[in-house]
């Protein structure tokens, strides 16, 4: 049986279309809007040539190498604006959950939002410090549970993005993914379920 790896693509561009991704020359996922994260999906755990492309169009916005190692999993996100497109790959691994947790990590692909911190509101603790655009913290084991997340540029105490009412379920692992943009109020996030 070939070893085989799970990878998932998300669109944070937030110019851009909606896109197709090629894997190997072939469309794996079609019609991607953004804000969206796609599901898993299993490839070879092999070198593979990912091109992405606006919806229906052959020229290619962004094009890369990945090599996907067997048994990870992976998140492909294009990243920033569509003149400066990039393809951010992050391994995911929450490593194993308890039934009363959850890994939560959160990701910056805001293209103009400095670097930020994560915090519980209402004086909660810190949950992750100075992620910078196209990065991610590592995974935080938090009580499964209901919370009021704020996001604020690191060192700060001005609120750039409020996620009240969080749904954190016990043993399931997230990424809260920032998008949009600071400049124009459109900054929001995304969560994505990283449960294998």
């Amino acid at each position: 049986m070939a070893e085989t790896a799970s990878v998932r693509v998300g669109h944070c561009c937030p110019d851009a279309p909606n896109v197709d991704v090629h894997v190997d020359g072939e469309i794996a996922f079609e019609d991607v809007p953004f804000e969206t994260i796609s599901e898993y999906a299993e490839l070879p755990a092999e070198s593979h040539e990912i091109a992405v492309t606006p919806h229906g169009d052959d020229e290619a916005v962004l094009d890369l190498t990945v090599e996907l190692e067997a048994d990870r999993a992976y998140s492909a996100l294009a990243t920033g604006m569509l003149a400066e497109a990039e393809c951010t790959v992050l391994s995911d691994a929450p490593g194993d959950v308890e039934a009363d947790q959850t890994h939560v990590r959160f990701v910056h692909a805001s293209p103009d939002a400095p670097a930020v911190d994560v915090r519980v509101a209402n004086g909660g603790p810190t949950l992750c410090e100075n992620i910078e655009f196209r990065s991610a913290s590592e995974y935080v084991p938090v009580d499964a549970g209901s919370y009021d997340l704020e996001v604020l540029p690191h060192g700060s105490d001005d609120i750039a993005l409020s996620l009240p009412d969080t749904e954190l379920d016990g043993g399931a692992a997230v990424s809260a993914i920032a998008v949009g943009q600071a400049g124009d109020d459109s900054l929001g996030a995304v969560f994505a379920d990283d449960t294998q």
